[in-house]
């Protein structure tokens, strides 16, 4: 057993410990007191820095806005790389202490930058760069982002006002209990590191699980246009084949080289060429959506009638509609419009429109029609007398490869392409595709071109 002069000692060895330790504790904290106030003063001049880049930016913008034949875009392009060194400073001064208002002010900074950029050298749809919508869109662009970021600057302030309140309570309470018991201090100094120790490291881990979602995301996004890319390579590898397919099933059946005796071959020389123009025209849809998804689409623009392309897309599906038990309408607009657009993109998609259109409808009638909009643009429109969709199945059909499971679309041939296809086919003119349809009644699709798409002086009036 230990006598009194070795528990003395222990005890006085305890104390003496623990108020070491309560000393060096409180020596840190009050370290840490004195380097934090630096450290977000650093912070707050690093986004102050970042306002004022943006700033500068937008008065460039704004200027270029005025003087739109002055050197405004050199000017512009100028502080837009400046900015940009900033944010790229911002995000590699990431660190502990300041990256949460750090990685907020490049979360916001970042993206607009990168859009400024890409309207600056290549426009928007319909828009080109330079054009006064678009230097007011970059405008617009540059003064949210500027105000966001002050907003963010504000919380910052807030969250660092209380940083230093909480650091300041923390000491202050450290210094009330430092006379009381030593085992007492012991134990809320071994207490205070180890609470700070898992606060550390539930940091640590939260910064793992958004490294983690960020890397996921970036890898879908790579395999989401791995994928397009190689639809689009292997659609392009398997028209060349099919069309060889096609067009000596077409010689076989015609018996352009001579006759063929034998009734049956020539039935299956047909069979042969229509099944080869179903999976030819499968696979130019596909090839299509995909170039579409990977960017990599480019519009043939030209000037045509409104009218003519109705017209070459009720030949185009005539052959359907003699096969069906459906009436086709056309109703051409009354007066003469002509379009700039991809004519043969905006072709298919009429195509696309009416087959869903004679597909989907038993018996009943479809009208084709056309018809100046409200602030100078135009629109098709296909209505039938079909099957019809709810709003939970119009979001199905508009998926690539979705199709609504029921009776007559089971019995239906296709791949759920054409709507989709169809939709970021108007999408790339700067339009959108509207979609009215009530179960059992019908449906009806309109397909929107803004006014930027219709030539000027070519309206007019009918008889």
């Amino acid at each position: 057993m230990l006598g009194r002069r070795q528990i003395t000692i222990a005890i006085v060895l305890i104390v003496l410990g623990a108020f070491g330790v309560a000393l060096y504790v409180q020596n840190t904290l009050s370290s840490v007191a004195r380097d934090l106030p630096v450290t977000l003063l650093d912070q707050e001049r690093d986004a102050e820095t970042m306002i004022r880049e943006i700033a500068n930016l937008a008065w460039a913008i704004e200027a270029w806005q005025r003087e739109p034949q002055g050197s405004g875009k050199t000017r512009v392009a100028a502080h837009l790389i400046s900015a940009r060194a900033r944010a790229d400073a911002l995000r590699a001064n990431y660190n502990f202490d300041n990256m949460v208002g750090a990685a907020g002010m490049h979360a916001v900074a970042s993206p607009a930058l990168q859009d400024l950029g890409r309207w600056l050298d290549e426009g928007v749809p319909g828009q080109a760069a330079g054009s006064p919508a678009v230097i007011a869109l970059m405008l617009s662009r540059a003064r949210d982002a500027e105000l966001r970021l002050i907003a963010l600057l504000e919380q910052s302030r807030d969250t660092a006002r209380d940083m230093l309140q909480t650091q300041e309570n923390r000491l202050d309470r450290f210094a009330n209990g430092v006379g009381l018991l030593t085992a007492f201090a012991a134990m809320l100094v071994i207490g205070l590191i180890l609470l700070l120790f898992r606060e550390r490291r539930v940091v640590e881990l939260k910064e793992q699980a958004e490294l983690s979602a960020l890397a996921a995301k970036r890898s879908a996004e790579e395999a989401n246009r791995a994928k397009s890319e190689f639809l689009a390579n292997m659609s392009h590898e398997l028209r060349t084949p099919l069309n060889a397919i096609i067009g000596f099933s077409s010689i076989i059946r015609n018996e352009m080289l001579g006759a063929v005796n034998i009734a049956r071959y020539r039935e299956y020389a047909g069979d042969i060429h229509s099944s080869g123009e179903h999976l030819l025209a499968i696979i130019n849809d596909i090839l299509d959506l995909s170039k579409v998804e990977a960017g990599k689409y480019e519009l043939a623009e030209q000037d045509f009638d409104a009218d003519e392309i109705m017209t070459a897309a009720v030949r185009l599906v005539r052959e359907k509609i003699e096969r069906s038990h459906v009436q086709l309408q056309m109703r051409p607009r009354a007066g003469l419009v002509q379009l700039h657009a991809d004519r043969r993109a905006l072709l298919q998609v009429l195509i696309n429109l009416l087959a869903n259109a004679v597909k989907f409808t038993e018996e009943g009638s479809i009208v084709l029609a056309g018809e100046s909009t409200e602030g100078g643009g135009f629109a098709y429109s296909v209505t039938d007398t079909g099957i019809g969709m709810t709003a939970a199945q119009i979001k199905i059909a508009l998926q690539p490869f979705g199709q609504i499971q029921n009776a007559l679309t089971r019995a239906q041939p296709g791949t759920g392409l054409g709507l989709p296809l169809s939709d970021r086919m108007v999408r790339l003119h700067g339009g959108w595709l509207e979609i009215q349809s009530t179960p059992g009644q019908g449906t009806r699709v309109s397909v929107h071109l803004p006014p930027s798409r219709v030539i000027a002086g070519f309206q007019t009036a009918g008889n």
